[in-house]
């Protein structure tokens, strides 16, 4: 049995979502201790309980230590079932994550799979709905992953409530991913939204994210803005913005909160994406952890760059360092602009 120190790395539920994908991937049991240690509130909340009854689900594991709270948790898989599954978080717990976890074991069934999952869809430290449909499931789908994407309702913290989710078809070999360079910006798509709130918050998180990027693009760049009312429990807003570059995509949210001006809400994603944009390398630093479990087992070498190396991308490679035979190389220090190589051994 593997034995994880779930405070290593990030220390966050990052270490625990990624070995429940790879046990269930590979076969191999793990007992993980101190789990979140480096958070306020250690141990399992409930959005991990349910990645974990999630994984559990989908493999007929035998696990130990499922409780909320619990500072471990033994986990031992049998075979991954394909079927059609909801999982309902039950609060705002992030709904992207739970598919992340299980999206990696599900391209190894014989059958295709049907995922939803209830829960927060715009909640802080997580990707969003936006991001997961509109950078990263296109991301995957360029290594050979196939199916769909579905949403329902979109989810805030405090109430959730938001129903999303995915088709994953299976997926034998995955290809790998080589981007060194992006190219240039070809589109910028912005999109500012809230739920049970004036309108006008939403124009105003969009007029300050255009003021903050007002002179630091190319003129004549193509725009799609677009503001939105939503329909969900309670409230919330947020806003996204999508960069198009001729060789790759990156994704940016910032989620307002009650006291939180609109203003700052949309400087504040602007900022993240200039940071990016203006660091000129492919990758944003979401998409670079999640891609490491996909390239783990991708047909051969890859090679990428991105615009900030982040403790989530150190242990999304410590991880999957346990359950696989890898050649793994990180240039680049954390919080600065980085390379990573990631060789698969057959």
């Amino acid at each position: 049995m593997i034995e994880i120190d779930g405070s290593m790395g990030e220390g966050g539920g990052q270490v625990l979502r990624s070995a429940l994908s790879l046990s269930c991937l590979t076969g191999q049991a793990f007992h993980i201790y101190n789990i979140r240690k480096n958070r306020s509130k250690s141990g399992l909340m409930r959005q991990h309980l349910m990645a974990v009854q999630a994984a559990e689900r989908i493999s007929t594991a035998s696990v130990a230590g499922d409780r909320l709270g619990s500072p471990e948790l033994s986990f031992l898989p049998d075979s991954i079932t394909p079927g059609e599954y909801s999982f309902d978080i039950g609060t705002a717990g992030s709904a992207t994550l739970v598919l992340q976890t299980v999206i990696p074991p599900l391209l190894a069934a014989r059958k295709t799979s049907r995922v939803t999952v209830i829960g927060g869809t715009h909640v802080p430290f997580s990707p969003s709905w936006n991001y997961f449909e509109e950078v990263f499931w296109p991301a995957i789908g360029r290594l050979g992953v196939r199916g769909e994407t579905h949403a329902l309702s979109f989810g805030f913290y405090p109430k959730g409530g938001g129903r999303v989710g995915c088709t994953v078809e299976p997926a034998e070999v995955l290809a790998p991913c080589l981007v060194r360079e992006r190219g240039r910006l070809i589109r910028l798509r912005m999109v500012s939204a809230v739920g049970n709130l004036p309108k006008t918050i939403a124009e105003r998180q969009l007029h300050a994210a255009l003021a903050a990027l007002k002179g630091k693009l190319e003129r004549g760049l193509p725009m799609d803005i677009e503001t939105r009312e939503l329909t969900i429990l309670g409230q919330g807003t947020f806003i996204f913005i999508k960069a198009e570059y001729e060789h790759a995509v990156a994704g940016f949210t910032a989620l307002g909160e009650r006291g939180k001006p609109a203003e700052t809400v949309g400087a504040e994603v602007a900022r993240e994406f200039l940071e990016h944009h203006e660091s000129g390398e492919p990758i944003d630093p979401h998409l670079a952890d999640q891609l490491v479990l996909y390239l783990a087992r991708g047909t051969g070498g890859s090679l990428f760059r991105t615009s900030r190396v982040t403790s989530h991308l150190q242990t999304n490679l410590l991880v999957a360092g346990y359950f696989l035979k890898l050649a793994c190389r990180l240039e680049g220090r954390e919080g600065e602009a980085g390379a990573v190589a990631v060789t698969p051994h057959v």
